[in-house]
């Protein structure tokens, strides 16, 4: 009996497998900024749990400065319409969190760039550089705080 519950799971524990790789093709796609990939990216959207909503965020700020126009097209859709974990925009143009401080100053001036190259861009920019001050002015505070912890 125990062997027929088991066999009965399998179907299951493969695809969840394969769903899992999927999951992690359709990341590396985004990320890169093909536009195929960027498509792709409200359908994902719909059915996303919130850690993979918060990783397809990432995949899209990290493909900001590869295809600007593409991004902002996809976050137009995201924007528009209500999607269970996905706040857009505002969470993709803004720095990275909790990343070490070369990584936020490269992804910035690479980001901003790529934005003042397009006039599609404006909203992204200017959270961008909110972010930026914002994470500048938490940094010098925290300084400022603790002058002896280095």
């Amino acid at each position: 009996m125990k062997y027929l519950i088991l066999i009965g799971l399998l179907p299951f524990a493969v695809w969840a497998g394969a769903n899992t790789s999927d999951w992690e093709n359709s990341l590396k796609g985004i990320a890169s900024g093909e536009q195929a990939w960027l498509a792709k990216v409200p359908q994902l959207a719909a059915t996303a749990d919130v850690q993979q909503a918060t990783r397809m965020e990432d995949a899209l700020a990290a493909a900001l400065a590869k295809n600007t126009p593409g991004v902002l097209e996809t976050l137009r859709v995201i924007d528009a319409r209500s999607w269970p974990h996905m706040a857009g925009t505002d969470i993709v143009c803004s720095v990275p969190a909790e990343q070490s401080t070369a990584f936020i100053e490269d992804f910035y001036q690479q980001t901003r760039l790529a934005l003042l190259a397009t006039d599609q861009g404006a909203t992204c920019l200017w959270i961008l550089e909110a972010s930026y001050e914002e994470m500048k002015a938490e940094s010098a505070r925290m300084r400022n705080l603790s002058p002896s912890v280095k």
